[in-house]
C-alpha cells in the first residue's frame, strides 16, 4: 500500500459517522457488551458512551483521505492507557490500515511518555489477535471470560 495512513483528532461532529461504524454487525462482533447483546446502539446510548468518557483520545483513522476507522485511547491518567481500534469501513479489511494506524497511535503514546499500554480482545477475535500480537503486545492473561488481556511495554530490561 502506498498511499499513507494518518490520523486526526475526532471531534462531536464525528459522532454520528462513529454509530454508524458501531452499528455494522460485523464490527460490533468485536465488541465485548454488543456482541453479547448481538444489537445495534441507539442514537442515545451511543451518545451517552460519546460524552461518557474523560481523560481518553479518539483518533478518526483516515485512508487516500476519508474517514474509514477510530481508535480510542483511555485512561490516559494512568501509567498503562488502553487502546482499542476498528475499521469501520469493512470493505478495506485485510490492506494493513489498521496496523498502520495502530502503530501511529502507538507512537503518540510513545511521545507522550507512556511506557506501557493494554488491550482486551474478545477470544474469538483472530483478526484483532493477530494485530495485536503483530506489533507486539504480549497475551497476559484472561480480562474476563471471553476476553483476553494483552500489553505492550517499551519498558527496556
Amino acid at each position: 500500500m502506498t498511499d499513507p495512513v494518518m490520523l486526526r483528532d475526532a471531534t462531536d461532529d464525528d459522532m454520528e459517522l462513529v454509530l454508524k461504524w458501531r452499528n455494522i454487525p460485523e464490527v460490533y462482533r468485536g465488541f465485548y457488551q454488543q456482541s453479547r447483546e448481538n444489537r445495534v446502539l441507539t442514537y442515545e446510548e451511543h451518545y451517552k458512551w460519546w460524552h461518557s468518557r474523560y481523560n481518553w483520545q479518539t483518533f478518526i483513522i483516515m485512508f487516500e483521505g476519508k474517514d474509514v476507522g477510530c481508535i480510542h485511547i483511555g485512561q490516559l491518567d494512568n501509567w498503562n492507557p488502553e487502546v482499542s481500534i476498528f475499521i469501520g469501513e469493512v470493505t478495506l479489511w485485510g490492506k494493513g490500515i489498521g496496523k498502520q494506524a495502530l502503530s501511529l497511535a502507538l507512537d503518540w503514546l510513545k511521545s507522550k511518555g507512556y511506557e506501557k499500554v493494554h488491550t482486551t480482545i474478545l477470544k474469538n477475535n483472530a483478526r484483532a489477535i493477530w494485530l495485536f500480537e503483530s506489533l507486539g503486545f504480549q497475551w497476559v492473561g484472561e480480562a474476563r471470560k471471553t476476553e483476553w488481556a494483552y500489553e505492550l511495554s517499551w519498558i527496556l530490561g
